[in-house]
């Protein structure tokens, strides 16, 4: 017994030492890994480098791949791989799972290989643990989205929204925050101009940038269009869809005549400020401001025409159609039905008290006091103008290829298609804000928010751009056609005077007696 007593104490010591010098944690202090749910890793790492030193700089060899954004995974990988969790109470430090590698390796490698390289020997795939069990733990990593969080965002997102809740619980006793009025009319807390609302000073004056220069631009095609056409004395206006498309630069450059206008002096006119008991208060839906009605509405107003009268090009493009023909025989009730038609749904949100202000561009828009009239009113005038557009375009296409001898505009067909394009990444846009309503886009200037704020200028430009395009083209065209015909001076016809009537006679007689004497 005496040898396996000594065997079993000199297993034991072993033990002891490979648990005391095994694993020894220090914190990952490195600038790529500075959002790891865990802050402490061991050596040798994953790959076999000794020191921390050797780690970083391995690591930084993959800063060009990471500016790709091959994969949202990559960066968690590679930290996981040069600085693997660390835990005192495990033998061995705990790295990628293989399915983490693979997806990684599947984004990544095409870029990889289109330089020339392939994947890292190093960081080869089967060298990881393929699931999380007892015998080898792995971490599966974030989802590709990247959703890595660490406790203190994590903390400090508990905390916003608790004090959200109790902020709302408050308005709903009729206590308001000190940066918000308690409006006895609406039963409701209001929030004072001062409040930013959630909104960044940054955001603010980049959605204003974007505003001024859509809107200048705007209205600048829309004079060189008004120019060329006084210039031919609306000679190139022969056709209905030639006419609707300049109507609609017109109408849109109303519309950013009107954004110009807001946007340069909505502090001096304060459009989204009221005063009110000797507070000056932001406008929400329910609080009346006649500044800030009368923007909403001619907005609103000017944009949906602009919108009938392209719609009118997606009907006219073709006229072979019956529709075209019927349109273009009745231009005067088309005409009353494009200026009438944008009154009955601005009347009716004018009646919902839907107009308010925009914390994130300082204006005033219908359906901005609340989602549910935001949908109303813009979503559900978009889907409608999307589903009548797509349908006539289809319409007219089909009839396109049902006969060869037609008459058809195809500039102003490409001008049709752009519409319900357009609308639908709108209308994608509010999908998106659905879908993801705690991202709360429309309190930060991005693409989504830019898009639904913007929308009317951004139809606005496109139309002027094309309508001042398609107006060269037929200057053009109209030029070259009468230097190959060339210069033709006109005959000039002299009036001949008339001969006397005995003049003739004495004339013949004379003429006959010579013949008979001879």
């Amino acid at each position: 017994m005496g040898p396996f007593r000594g065997f079993l104490s000199a297993t034991f010591l072993f033990l002891l030492f490979a648990r005391a010098h095994g694993q020894r944690c220090q914190r990952v202090d490195h600038e790529m890994c500075a959002e790891l749910p865990y802050n402490l890793t061991s050596f040798p790492n994953l790959v076999g480098e000794e020191s921390f030193k050797d780690a970083s700089e391995s690591i930084l060899t993959y800063k060009p791949l990471l500016s790709v954004v091959c994969s949202e995974q990559l960066k968690f990988f590679l930290c996981s791989v040069y600085f693997p969790m660390c835990n005192e109470k495990l033998a061995h430090p705990i790295g990628p799972c293989r399915p983490l590698c693979l997806s990684v390796q599947e984004k990544c490698l095409p870029v990889l290989e289109s330089f020339g390289f392939s994947w890292p020997e190093v960081i080869r795939c089967d060298k990881f643990p393929l699931e999380n069990n007892r015998e080898k733990m792995c971490m599966k990593g974030p989802n590709e989205q990247g959703a890595i969080q660490d406790e203190r965002a994590k903390a400090l997102e508990r905390e916003s929204d608790e004090e959200d809740k109790q902020r709302a619980a408050d308005r709903l006793n009729g206590k308001c925050p000190q940066d918000e009025v308690f409006l006895n009319r609406s039963a409701k807390c209001v929030p004072l101009c001062s409040n930013l609302q959630k909104v960044g000073q940054t955001d603010r004056d980049s959605a204003t940038r974007l505003l001024l220069f859509l809107s200048l631009s705007s209205v600048i095609l829309t004079i060189l269009s008004v120019f060329i056409v006084g210039l031919s004395r609306f000679e190139l206006l022969s056709s209905l869809p030639e006419t609707a498309m300049f109507f609609s630069c017109i109408a849109f450059g109303v519309t950013s005549t009107i954004y110009v206008i807001s946007v340069s002096f909505k502090d001096q006119f304060q459009i989204s400020c009221t005063d009110y008991t000797q507070h000056l208060l932001f406008v929400v839906g329910g609080l009346s401001h006649v500044p800030c009605s009368t923007v909403a509405t001619l907005i609103y107003y000017s944009a949906t025409c602009s919108r009938l009268w392209w719609l009118l090009i997606c009907f006219s493009w073709n006229k072979a159609t019956r529709t075209a023909n019927l349109l273009d025989d009745s231009r005067t009730r088309v005409i009353m039905l494009i200026l009438g038609i944008p009154l009955a749904p601005l009347m009716l949100a004018l009646l919902a008290k839907a107009v308010a202000a925009n914390p994130l561009t300082g204006l005033c828009f219908i359906g901005a006091a609340s989602s549910g009239t935001d949908w109303i009113f813009n979503f559900c005038r978009e889907l409608i103008l999307f589903l009548i557009s797509s349908l006539a375009l289809s319409s007219a296409c089909c009839r396109l290829l049902g006969s060869d001898d037609q008459e058809v505009n195809g500039f102003a067909g490409v001008i049709a298609a752009i519409y319900p394009i357009g609308a639908l990444i709108y209308m994608l846009c509010f999908i998106n804000d659905a879908t993801q309503p705690n991202l709360a886009l429309d309190r930060s200037f991005n693409a989504v928010s830019a898009t639904k704020f913007s929308f009317d200028l951004l139809l606005s430009f496109i139309m002027c751009t094309f309508c001042l395009i398609y107006l060269f083209f037929r200057i053009v065209r109209s030029s070259s056609k009468v230097s190959k015909e060339g210069y033709q001076p006109a005959i000039p016809k002299l009036p001949q005077p008339a001969i006397p009537g005995s003049v003739r006679s004495n004339t013949y007689a004379s003429t006959f007696r010579t013949n008979n004497m001879i």
